[in-house]
């Protein structure tokens, strides 16, 4: 792996931009009394490890090259893990059918994830394919971040189009650039050159460019509901959780 000012200025700040939301989803999400909202800030700081190591990631295979597999696996099962506590907030916020109304359904949910990923490199090095095992482990994590991102995007434009308002909604754009990332990611993998990586690492700053905007922007630090709410976190039960409470 050669090492790309560009690329590790950009890792830099995604460290620093991820850093920041946890700062500023933190307080609000713990004034709320909520427990499991807490899983937003944990979520983005995750991410943030994610993105740290992956910034020294050019340093450790300097140094050693034996490395680079098991520390590019870690930072992204981090970045997968960080994802999967905001949907899992988003699912338990909505009371969504089976994920959203158990933490034990949560958490084997991550544990699968892991599974499936440890699964699927061992027997590709067992089958003789070990310079391919990375990339399918890689491809796999990526794409359940794709699916996870979906569903943030799903709950936060269902949340959008029920409270009708701009502020509540543009939340949706930033996850919308985050599935850009990965799909980036995922084009670069068949090395499709350097436009994938560029939609890929153009995607993540934007996203976190425009979550950070609509954390900050007029946001009164007296008025920790004003987060929740711009993190679309605001939308009624699905249809069917409210069933069950009126039952």
């Amino acid at each position: 792996m050669t090492f790309d000012v560009l690329l590790e200025s950009v890792n830099v700040l995604s460290v620093f931009a991820t850093a920041a939301l946890v700062i500023l989803t933190t307080k609000p999400c713990r004034a709320s009394g909520v427990p499991y909202l807490l899983a937003i800030p944990g979520g983005f700081g995750l991410m943030t490890i994610a993105f740290a190591v992956q910034s020294l990631l050019p340093f450790v295979v300097e140094q050693s090259s034996i490395l680079a597999s098991p520390v590019g696996a870690v930072w992204l099962l981090m970045q997968t893990y960080g994802m999967l506590f905001l949907a899992f907030a988003y699912a338990r916020r909505t009371r969504m059918r089976l994920v959203g109304e158990s933490t034990t359904a949560s958490v084997l949910v991550g544990a699968l994830v892991t599974v499936a990923f440890l699964g699927l490199v061992l027997l590709s090095s067992s089958y003789g394919m070990i310079e391919a095992a990375p990339l399918l482990g890689e491809f796999l994590l990526r794409w359940v971040i794709v699916a996870t991102t979906i569903y943030l995007v799903y709950e936060t434009l269902r949340n959008w189009l029920m409270t009708q308002k701009a502020s509540q909604g543009i939340v949706t754009i930033a996850f919308v650039f985050f599935i850009i990332e990965q799909l980036g990611f995922i084009l670069a993998l068949a090395n499709l050159g350097s436009v994938p990586v560029f939609m890929a690492y153009e995607g993540r700053i934007l996203g976190l460019f425009v979550l950070n905007i609509i954390l900050m922007v007029r946001v009164k630090k007296d008025d920790p509901l004003a987060v929740i709410k711009r993190l679309g976190l605001a939308a009624p039960v699905h249809a069917r959780a409210l069933e069950m409470q009126l039952r």
